[in-house]
Parts: structure tokens; sequence; C-alpha cells
């Protein structure tokens, strides 16, 4: 068996001693460091060249921000953390920090070698992948814009925003766009355009080592507006075999063929559509003005400053606006000291219309005051130079 090199940082030295005497009794596992600070582990990191590293989260120097650091600039290292208790909030920073598993500390020594094993084949399976489809992938410079919709709470219309995004971008210059259901369980989008796709995400899966332009276009369905669509599962259970890996080659070789790559998100944030954050070059969060919904936004824009997410990459855009209703625009801005980016009408009668039929209201109807909003916010993403990673200005609010 494969040797597999293991660099334990841990200040505590029970656990410290603890974690390096049973895998002293695991013959393909070797400990090739100890630290004791984050301070030490940076120094030491070169020599000790591990395979995989075991991280305390509370290190002086922040294990969290160790990983962080580690994670961007010795991507082949795959990271565990070990916690004291096991928080929603605590997954969260583990995988926005790059973290392959999160231990809670007392483990037993199976479950220790096995997060040790996984984490490192995980790894292995990754740089096959990469090396791959290197050939198909452009430079970074040349690759399709990446628009990810999201939000933390269902019913806000999150995937009719994704579909008549997608049309619009498309509609608006002749880009080549491509909408990316990544609702694992419940994907709508196919739904939504009235197509009945032939092929779903997880037959991509299946294919991944393949994977290319050429064969990604098998998978797509074409749609009338001339979008192109990566369908979710029919069978929800089937989400269990897709991982991060798989959805990152899935995003560049899409972004290798296509203008713009529009995902519809679930409404959680987990493991396997994390590649759709990281590679975002506009996330775009949506609320409606309604109290749960905005305490949702607000507490999804809480957790993504503590995960030092680029606030220059959110985008806010306020759907169902009523210029009636009990809530107003500026209520909703000075809630989320966030700027409103784009704002669409509550028309219920098209919208449930559009819905019924299949057919995205722009297309629809193209005259309407939601559709101009909707022709408007594109006109400002792509006058704005959508994915100008050093871009600051917010894009300006979609005028009606």
């Amino acid at each position: 068996m494969e040797r597999i090199k293991v660099f334990v940082v841990e200040d505590d030295p029970e656990k410290r001693s603890s974690i390096v005497d049973t895998l002293s009794n695991v013959e393909y596992i070797y400990v090739e460091g100890e630290a004791s600070s984050s301070e030490e582990a940076l120094e030491m990191v070169d020599q000790v060249n591990p395979n995989v590293m075991l991280i305390g989260a509370y290190v002086p120097g922040d294990g969290y921000k160790l990983a962080e650091k580690i994670s961007s600039e010795y991507s082949w290292i795959s990271i565990i953390i070990v916690e004291e208790e096991l928080k929603e909030e605590t997954m969260r920073k583990a995988i926005f920090v790059g973290a392959k598993d999160v231990l809670i500390y007392p483990f037993t020594p199976s479950k220790l070698v096995d997060s040790i094993y996984q984490s490192f084949q995980m790894e292995k399976k990754k740089q096959v992948v990469q090396k791959d489809k290197t050939s198909v992938i452009r430079q970074k410079s040349q690759q399709g814009k990446v628009i990810t919709v999201f939000s933390t709470k269902g019913g806000v219309g999150k995937t009719f925003i994704s579909t008549n995004l997608a049309v619009s971008l498309a509609q608006l210059k002749g880009e080549k766009v491509v909408l990316v259901d990544l609702d694992l369980d419940f994907g709508n989008v196919a739904l939504s355009l009235n197509i009945i796709p032939r092929y779903t995400i997880i037959d991509v899966i299946n294919d991944i080592r393949n994977l290319d332009q050429d064969l990604m276009k098998g998978y797509l369905v074409s749609h009338q507006s001339g979008i192109k669509v990566l369908a979710a599962n029919v069978q929800p259970q089937k989400a269990d075999f897709i991982n991060a890996e798989h959805i990152e080659v899935i995003i560049k070789v899409l972004q290798s063929a296509f203008d713009y790559v529009v995902i519809d998100m679930p409404t959680r944030f987990y493991d396997p559509v994390v590649p759709a954050f990281q590679e975002a070059d506009l996330l775009m969060l949506v609320t409606t003005p309604e109290v749960a919904a905005i305490r949702n936004i607000k507490a999804c824009m809480v957790s993504l400053n503590g995960l030092n997410y680029p606030r220059q990459k959110i985008r806010l855009l306020l759907n169902k606006a009523e210029p009636r209703g009990d809530i107003k625009t500026k209520d909703v801005e000075t809630t989320l000291d966030q700027t409103i980016s784009g704002i669409l009408p509550a028309e219920h009668k098209l919208v449930t219309s559009s819905l019924n039929k299949g057919v995205p209201v722009v297309l629809l109807y193209p005259r309407s005051k939601i559709s101009r909003s909707f022709q408007n916010l594109v006109r400002r993403v792509v006058e704005n130079g959508l994915g100008e990673k050093k871009q600051t200005s917010s894009v300006h609010k979609a005028s009606s």
C-alpha cells in the first residue's frame, strides 16, 4: 500500500501524543512532522512535504487560518481539522478553508485512520482528473463568466430568476449561455423550461474522467431561447455519488465552452456545491420583502463574511417587490447593509402564467415590467464587465 506522510499540528500535548501514538501502529502511515502552532507549521511544511495535515482548530495563530493558507499555497496537501464539537458553522468554515474532513476529539483509532486514508485517496483522484482535463480547459482569462444564483430560503423565486437571467443574457448580445441546475435533490430548471432531458448531471459524473467540451455538449439540452441546459437528477438519491471535485470539473469545462455559466443552487451550503461559490464571478443572493427571507439572507451574509468570501462578488437581488408593500427597498438595504443591485417587481399573474406554461417570462411577455427589469439587470451586468476579479464597484440598480 502507498505510504501516506502525515503532519500533526496541535498545541495540546496530550492530543498530539494520542494522535501520533495511534498512527505509529499503522504500517502505511508515517508521522513526518509535529508542530504546536501555525507559525511553526508554516516554517516546517516545505521540509516535511506531507500528503495529509491534521490541524487543531485552536492552535496558536488559528487553525482555520492555517488551513486556508495551506490549502491555497499547497493545494495537493489534504487537510483534516481536529475540533472539539461539531456544529453547522464548523462544517461551513472547514469546507470554505479547503479541509477534506473534520474530526471531533476524542475519536476512535479507526475513524482517524479512515479519515486520513479517504482524504489522501480523494486528493489523488482529484489530481488525476485535473491532469486529464488540462488539454480542454482554456486559460482563465478566456473562460466564460460564472453567475451563481443562491438563497437560503425556498420560495423566493431562485429558479425563476436563474432561467430568465440565462435567457436574457443569450438575447442581449447573442452570448453563448449554459444554465446548470445544481439543486441536486429537487431541481426544477427542466420543468420550468418545459423540457424533458435525455441526460442529467449524474450521466456527466459517470463520464467525468473523459470529460471535454465535445463530450459535454452531448449531455446538454437545447432550449428554444438559444441557451443550453444541464439538468439535475430525476432521482434525488443519486446525488450521493456527486462530490465537489466533480462539480469543479464540470464548471470549468463549461467555462471553456460558453460565455456565461448560470448556476441555479440549492437552498443550503454543503460540500458538493462549494465550487459554485468558489468559481463564481458573481454571487447573486435572492431575497423577497418578507421578514423570514431577509433574516435568512442576513444569516447567509454573516456566514459568508465569516468565511472571508469576497464582498465585491456579492450582488443582492430583490424579487417580488411592491411599491406599496410593508417593507421598502431602503429597509432591506439597511437591514442587510448591502445595496440592492436589481429589483424585480411583483407581477404575480404573469409569473404564474410563465411557470405554468414552462416559458420564461422574458419570452412570454417581453414588454412587461418584469421582463424589462431582467433586461436592464443584464445590461448592467455586461456594461460593468462582469467577472473582473479586481472589480470593486457595485452593479447599479436595475430600473423598471
